[in-house]
């Protein structure tokens, strides 16, 4: 079964994980958190790649 995701300029926004090798998702989700991708990769590679730890990370 295949996946059709949104076409628009953000479908990362329906995801609820972020795939570390899709450089153009980093950039999103680094713009979308205020941190730089360098910052997103090392708090995904601490606490996986769940959105919701990710984003608790972050905001601590």
């Amino acid at each position: 079964m295949q996946v059709h995701l949104p076409v628009g300029p953000a479908p990362w926004r329906q995801l609820r994980t972020i795939n570390p090798r899709q450089v153009s998702e980093i950039q999103y989700w680094a713009a979308e958190f205020d941190v730089t991708p360098a910052t997103l990769i090392g708090v995904v590679r601490e606490v996986g790649r769940n959105l919701d730890e990710i984003r608790k990370r972050l905001s601590a």
